[in-house]
């Protein structure tokens, strides 16, 4: 989240591949996970999607961490990351999209706007415009914009910006020796910078939520990590096949009986034993099999079924209003 290179060719960039998206086009991100374009400081990576179709476009480890939960969640119909705020008045994100026919959606006021509002210094670039140096506007640019869609079916979106830490949300460049005066300046910016993304979108009626790793345990990113690693892999297996071995593993598991035992056993009938030990992270993943993630996963062992559901623990993120 930011704006960093700025640079005329930059800000060109950003608007080419965003400021005439509608929805129905394939959603490019403003910043791709490639070099030359993410920040020399970040660890950069795509993500194949099964759920959007495509490769996404994710610029740290915590925006994968967090991508991943999104994607974990099947309420989450769609993500935009590294998605442009527009300096100026523009529509809705939601807007234009089928489910919102018949929506009263209210538009942004722009990033200008709120800079203002708030008091806050705009960033800007030198760009030459025909022989003219003039001063110009730059888009900040955001983390992911999740949508999803309620349980009356009406559409909305939420806004997660990211961090590694919860204390870099409140001192920009936060691991430098600074003094004082400048510790304080950093302080102010990283307010301000904050207070605009959640401006900007509150004038939507969307809500922004600031997280980091802090806020999800280091094994339920370990197990959203392996079970994210499954779930796109092709399995080439008789449907009616990998019916009846989803209703086994179920009730196997259930009953404490390591879900491998089951794998190997109708790989000694059927074969493909590989595709069905990977069958069984697919199915954790589509909550067909509803585990415990604060837990080891571990197909050789009983799995711990019952217990906690991840979702269930944090609602609070998906929730389009606050408590």
């Amino acid at each position: 989240m930011g704006c960093t290179m700025i640079t005329q060719n930059t800000l060109k960039r950003l608007l080419t591949r965003q400021g005439g998206f509608r929805w129905g086009d394939t959603y490019v991100p403003g910043i791709l996970a490639v070099p030359g374009e993410a920040p020399k400081i970040s660890r950069p990576c795509r993500l194949n999607s099964r759920k959007l179709g495509r490769a996404m476009h994710l610029m740290s480890v915590p925006e994968r961490v967090f991508t991943q939960l999104a994607l974990f969640n099947p309420l989450v119909w769609d993500i935009h990351e590294q998605k442009i705020l527009q300096v100026g008045p523009n529509v809705h994100p939601l807007f234009g999209h089928p489910l919102t026919v018949g929506m009263a959606l209210p538009g942004v006021k722009g990033t200008l706007a709120v800079a203002s509002r708030i008091g806050m210094t705009h960033a800007r670039i030198s760009a030459n415009l025909d022989g003219e140096i003039t001063r110009l506007p730059y888009n900040y640019v955001g983390d992911l914009l999740l949508y999803l869609q309620a349980q009356n079916g009406q559409p909305y979106a939420i806004n997660w910006t990211i961090k590694i830490s919860g204390s870099d949300f409140h001192e920009k460049r936060r691991s430098e020796i600074k003094g004082l005066a400048h510790q304080k300046s950093d302080r102010e910016k990283a307010r301000l910078r904050h207070l605009l993304e959640r401006e900007y979108y509150a004038d939507a009626g969307i809500r922004t939520l600031a997280l980091s790793l802090d806020d999800i345990p280091d094994m339920v990113v370990a197990n959203l990590d392996l079970l994210y690693g499954y779930h796109d892999l092709p399995i080439d297996i008789d449907a009616s096949l990998l019916n009846d071995y989803s209703a086994e593993l179920l009730e196997k598991s259930v009953q404490g009986i390591p879900p491998a035992l089951v794998a190997i056993e109708y790989a000694k009938r059927w074969g493909h034993r590989d595709l069905l030990l990977a069958r069984i992270y697919q199915e954790i993943w589509c909550r067909k099999l509803l585990v415990n993630l604060n837990k080891p996963i571990l197909v050789d062992k009983p799995l711990w079924i019952g217990g906690p559901d991840l979702l269930d623990a944090y609602v609070h993120l998906f929730e389009e209003h606050s408590a």
